[in-house]
């Protein structure tokens, strides 16, 4: 059997199971869930048959007994024939992508294909030769009343003019019917050729980019624009006569594919459009021509409609990056991954398969094949017809709803998705995304992004005065991501550090825009918010919808936040490095946040830091009754990431020999599966239970010190536990992690909860401690006390001291920093002003390789040498209680000219000191 005939059989290759499986996911993918799919390219050497028949059996799956199972469309093998027309291949692609349109899906209009190919056979001769956009405008509805009933009707209607040889009769008749059956059609014909064609319409704006970047202004009609086309067949340029015509129909496949209300057979068009190439031949063939060309036009236009597949690729040219996979099987796994999780943008728009003819008995392919021998399309329920009743019948139910609501009737809905804009419906029942106004949260986390708008909206007002060519920056915008909202029974944000990392950004916000537009040298800056869901369960939906965001809006150059090491934070972020988005973090600490891509830069101290800090202090510092606790009991949930970290780094600092692990994981975790290769050790179902096997503990022995490396929300959890059966615990020493922190800010402070609690916690520099050395830190408080004057409560009050705050303004001025160096290489050329510029600033390091910071020096050299985090980090481990806040722990970097290197009245050697001396 020939590979061209209509049911070829898919050779049992090795893992073509898996590459076929993958083909048909992506074919009748929901709309809905598409992405941009790179165009398969079986690659084989010499005059190989592999990839031919791989081809052929596609085109056979998509062949039903009864029918067409999607449309497709397929090139043969043919010899190169340099005199063969441009136009012959893609008339052969849009005649058998009509052909093949599955019954029910009705028939396929291409109108900007069919307008643009009627210009480009326009003859350059004749009046034409005075390329008069009226006269082709003319042409082009000829050419449209060749492939249109109505519009051929309603000119026969109008009559034969004397250019027709009408008869005197004929003459009079079109002299009173032609007005309104020809000249007013064509008319109509040449305004909606426009309106399609120029964007006004469909939202098509490709054809208006293509001929401003060839011309250099925006085409204000279609047809004087499309005048250099005419007579572009075989004698023009045949690559940009392949670009301009891929492109119109890619902008008619993506269209066919969208549903229309009252047209049900669009409704049943549930496959995308397959293009299948049995030999591509070499580099320069005609069909590698048209390949690179629809490659390049499904990445600029984003392209979702389509599914290409090419064999007989013997040579590939070098002017388009390729993913390439070393066979079959990890092409499978390759598109099974883009069906489920998307294309990243920037990714490459051809994946290159190598194929080779071998053993075609793989028992597993066999058995996939035999069980999967076609397309299976889902089936619609009903037929066109039924739908258009169904349609119809809905249509008088809204208007008999419509008529109640008018005179007054009840009706009982529900309510509508009250997600707007760039928002949709997380899992914890809010919205999530870039937010437009303020979400429903907590009403200090509302205040302060008012604050932010109000300061976004003092940007816009002021360089809105500005003229075009003023040489002063623009504003570029930075996202904030973090857990802005949650459901009734989710953490609330303020114990989770976001209203703290909002305040900071929002306070430092104010400081750099006042000096940019008071100064006209730096580049102001405007903040978006990003809900990333409660405890980011939706970060990594709203990352690419934020990619998506920064794909439109290039103004979008960098990404704020990650504030909780969770799973979803570092899924999140590995979308936002391979869309090339530069990130700097605030109080996210894990040590596996480094390794998520070489696009983020962190502010805060590494948990391998923290837990060494933390060991060294337990070791030395008499917390425990004014004695060296003689032995540690570690908590930690083995589920969070940053607890996991947390505590393993301490745990390999401290040493095995004097902790005993204690594991516990809330019920509501949001990722209950323990960490790879987090903490082991047993473990306690209940907070009561936690509290009683500690309890236990200091019973047994007074001098136990508890390490807490859980988050800070469950830490009142279980001082309230302990409070309530504490008969043979009255006292407790905590040495706490960062995320302590969070529970200093909460109504109730721990140690009115329990009493008899010693608590430290580790900080990651507490600015009235630094201010006295740190004119930044100095800085930080004034502005902070002047933005939140009226904030005395002592829930929120505490925050001035809260490292979390600090921390985001120094993240706010790091990437400050980043955009006003990028801006000062770019000679003043605006437009050179985006993300991949901020990131090679970042990457090759900030001028004088840092800065001091409110939270102390914060190193940022080039990425090479370390400088995407700051290994002498300042940290601090502080006792906290009724009496107030005392550092006892510094050590660190306060200022490029100020290192502490000991601590305590011992002058303890801070941890890793040995190691830089050494």
């Amino acid at each position: 059997m020939s590979t061209g005939e209509p049911h070829s059989r898919i050779p049992a290759y090795p893992g073509v199971e898996r590459f076929v499986d993958a083909f048909d996911k992506l074919v009748v993918q929901p709309r809905r869930s598409r992405s941009r799919v790179p165009v398969v390219l079986l690659s084989e050497p010499g005059d190989g048959q592999a990839g031919r028949r791989i081809a052929a059996g596609l085109r056979s799956r998509l062949r039903g007994r009864e029918g067409q199972l999607a449309p497709h469309a397929w090139l043969p093998a043919a010899p190169e024939d340099p005199a063969a027309a441009s136009l012959d291949l893609f008339e052969q692609i849009t005649f058998q992508l009509d052909e093949t349109m599955p019954s029910g899906t009705g028939r396929l209009r291409l109108p900007a294909y069919r307008l643009l190919r009627a210009v480009v056979t326009a003859p350059a001769a004749g009046g034409l030769m005075e390329r008069r956009p009226g006269e082709l405008r003319d042409h082009c509805y000829a050419e449209h009343r060749e492939v249109s009933a109505l519009a051929r009707g309603l000119w026969w209607l109008g009559g034969r003019d004397q250019a027709s040889g009408g008869t005197l009769l004929e003459l009079l008749w079109n002299f009173i019917a032609g007005p309104l059956f020809q000249r007013l059609p064509r008319a109509l014909y040449g305004r909606r050729a426009n309106r399609r064609m120029l964007g006004r319409a469909g939202g098509r704006r490709w054809y208006a980019e293509w001929v401003r970047q060839q011309q250099g202004t925006p085409p204000s009609d279609f047809f004087r624009s499309a005048l250099d086309l005419v007579g572009g067949g075989p004698e023009g340029d045949p690559e940009q006569l392949d670009r301009i015509l891929v492109h119109a129909l890619l902008a008619d496949l993506e269209a066919a594919s969208r549903k229309r209300l009252f047209d049900p057979w669009r409704r049943r068009r549930v496959s995308r459009f397959v293009l299948l190439v049995e030999e591509a031949g070499p580099a320069e063939s005609r069909v590698q021509r048209f390949l690179r060309e629809l490659r390049a036009a499904m990445e600029d236009m984003r392209c979702t409609s389509v599914v290409a597949v090419a064999a007989g690729i013997r040579t590939l040219a070098s002017r388009i990056p390729d993913i390439e996979v070393p066979g079959l099987s990890a092409a499978g796994a390759e598109l099974a991954n883009i069906a489920q999780r998307g294309t990243p943008p920037g990714r490459p728009s051809g994946m290159v398969v190598p194929v080779a003819e071998g053993a075609e008995d793989d028992q597993a392919a066999t058995y996939w094949l035999g069980r999967w021998p076609t397309l299976a399309p889902p089936a619609p329920r009903w037929g066109p017809g039924a739908e258009a009743a169904g349609v119809f019948g809905a249509g008088v139910l809204a208007l008999a709803l419509t008529a109640g609501l008018v005179v007054g009737m009840p009706f009982s809905t529900d309510d509508p998705d009250p997600c707007l804009g760039s928002t949709f419906l997380g899992t914890d029942g809010q919205c999530v995304g870039v937010t437009e106004g303020t979400p429903q949260s907590d009403k200090a986390v509302q205040d302060v992004l008012k604050l932010i708008e109000d300061q976004n909206a003092t940007v816009e007002k002021t360089l809105s005065g500005r003229d075009d060519d003023d040489p002063r920056p623009r504003a570029r915008t930075v996202v904030y991501f973090g857990p802005l909202s949650g459901g009734d029974d989710a953490e609330d944000p303020v114990r989770g550090g976001t209203l703290a990392e909002l305040r900071g950004i929002a306070v430092a916000q104010g400081f750099v825009n006042e000096d940019a537009l008071g100064s006209g040298e730096r580049v102001p800056l405007r903040v978006l918010a990003a809900n990333a869901g409660d405890r980011f369960n939706d970060a990594p939906a709203v990352a690419r919808r934020i990619v998506e965001l920064a794909e439109r809006d290039r103004s979008i150059v960098g990404v704020l936040g990650f504030g909780q090491s969770r799973r979803t934070t570092y899924e999140a972020m590995r979308i936002f490095d391979e869309a090339g988005l530069p990130m700097v973090g605030t109080s996210g600490t894990a040590d596996e946040l480094l390794r998520q891509g070489e696009h983020y830069y962190q502010t805060a101290p590494t948990d391998t830091r923290a837990g060494e800090v933390m060991a060294a202090f337990a070791r030395h510092e008499p917390m425990v009754g004014g004695k060296r606790a003689v032995r540690v009991r570690l908590i930690a949930d083995p589920s969070d990431a940053y607890s996991a970290s947390l505590s393993t780094a301490f745990r390999a600092a401290y040493g095995d020999k004097r902790t005993d692990m204690l594991l516990y994981t809330p019920k509501d975790a949001p990722e209950p599966s323990p960490v790879p290769g987090g903490p082991t050790g047993p473990s306690v179902q209940t907070v009561a239970d936690l509290a009683r096997e500690v309890c236990r503990a200091v019973a047994k022995e007074p001098h136990t010190a508890v390490v807490w490396a859980g988050r800070g929300s469950h830490f009142q959890l279980f001082l309230r536990e302990l409070a309530r059966d504490a008969g043979n615990c009255p006292k407790l020493s905590v040495l706490g992690g960062d995320d302590v922190t969070n529970a200093l800010t909460e109504e109730h402070r721990p140690w009115e909860i329990f009493p008899g609690l010693t608590l430290h916690y580790v900080s990651h520099g507490r600015a009235p401690t630094l201010a006295k050395d740190s004119p930044e830190a100095a800085t930080f408080l004034a502005r902070y006390g002047h933005a939140f004057a009226e904030d005395h409560g002592t829930r929120t009050g505490a925050m001035q001291q809260d490292a979390h705050v600090a921390l985001a303004w120094d993240a706010m001025r790091y990437l400050s920093e980043g955009v006003d160096q990028a801006w000062r290489g770019t000679g003043g050329h605006h437009e050179r002003l985006d993300r991949a510029l901020l990131q090679a600033v970042l990457y090759q390091g900030l001028g004088g390789g840092g800065f001091n910071g409110a939270t102390g020096r914060i190193d940022a050299h080039a990425a090479s040498g370390g400088g995407r985090v700051t290994e002498e980090k300042l940290i601090a481990v502080e006792r906290a209680g009724a009496e107030g806040t005392s550092t006892v722990l510094l050590c660190g970097m306060v200022a490029e000219d100020d290192v502490r290197r000991t601590w305590g009245s011992r002058k303890y050697p801070c941890p890793g000191q040995e190691r830089r001396e050494g």
